[in-house]
């Protein structure tokens, strides 16, 4: 027995150990360990973060104070009551809101907006959710999509302005062929401290290795009767919306990112 077991274990490491004599294996694996010890201590070095950490909102979003996005007023407030679709949302972190925009007359298309926003951090690989798929994976059809951007104050209604790139679809609903049915639905993301309109470019902008942290959030806007606007109109309309609200997120609710940065 103890003879089949040396001979078992000869045939066993005998390709190991013919391996091992072969000068490009020695040399690969040398040069494998070498690099990996390189990166570490070089990651070390130039503060670089592969894992990244969670970094909480300011204030909770449903906790947006509505008397500082005037002349907007809340009309309605929804949850997310089946389990399935919260727990697909994947953050608990998000407001429902249905707005109402008093200085638009009663029978224009813009007067009224549902604004969603999420929130999801320290997750870098999470896919974001996009309504370019949702709407599709409910039966929805999106029949245009396009990028544009608007211009929003940094930190305040009367500050510096910036320019954020969102994405506008046209989305058929299904069940129907009728035109009014349309839904025009803007979106884009606060990632990092920066903004972006695409997954890919919040998977890049969260994987930067000199982030310590990571997180982003979607800002969605949807004009029910929006097919009734042309795309100059919606752009106006959103804009005139993001205008009295990401200047709150940002300083009241999303984390302050300079000060995340520099405390890195």
């Amino acid at each position: 027995m103890r003879r089949k077991n040396t001979v078992m274990k000869h045939y066993v490491l005998h390709p190991l150990a013919r391996l091992c004599r072969e000068p490009a294996f020695v040399i690969c694996t040398l040069i494998l360990a070498v690099g990996a010890g390189t990166l570490r201590v070089g990651a070390q070095k130039l503060q670089w973060h592969f894992r990244k950490l969670p970094l909480p909102l300011q204030r909770p979003l449903d906790a947006l104070d509505v008397r500082q996005i005037v002349p907007y007023r809340v009309v309605g407030r929804e949850k997310i009551d089946n389990p399935e679709i919260a727990a697909s949302l994947g953050t608990d972190e998000y407001i429902w809101w249905h707005l109402e925009d008093p200085e638009v007359p009663e029978d224009h298309p813009a007067r009224f907006a549902t604004l969603f926003v999420s929130y999801y951090t320290g997750n870098p690989d999470k896919v974001p959710h996009v309504p370019d798929w949702c709407y599709v994976g409910s039966g929805g059809i999106v029949e245009h999509k396009q990028q544009y951007s608007i211009q929003v104050p940094q930190d305040n209604p009367d500050g510096r302005l910036i320019s954020i790139p969102i994405r506008m679809l046209t989305i058929k609903l299904p069940g129907t062929m009728l035109a009014k049915s349309n839904r025009i639905v803007s979106y884009f993301f606060s990632v990092n401290g920066d903004y972006a309109c695409t997954r890919t470019e919040v998977r890049i902008k969260q994987n930067n290795w000199r982030h310590r942290y990571a997180y982003f959030s979607k800002v969605e806007v949807t004009f029910e009767r929006g097919h009734e606007m042309s795309a100059a109109e919606t752009l106006r309309a959103l804009e005139k919306l993001c205008r009295r609200v990401i200047p709150v997120l940002k300083t009241q609710h999303w984390p302050d990112w300079a000060k995340a940065t520099r405390g890195s």
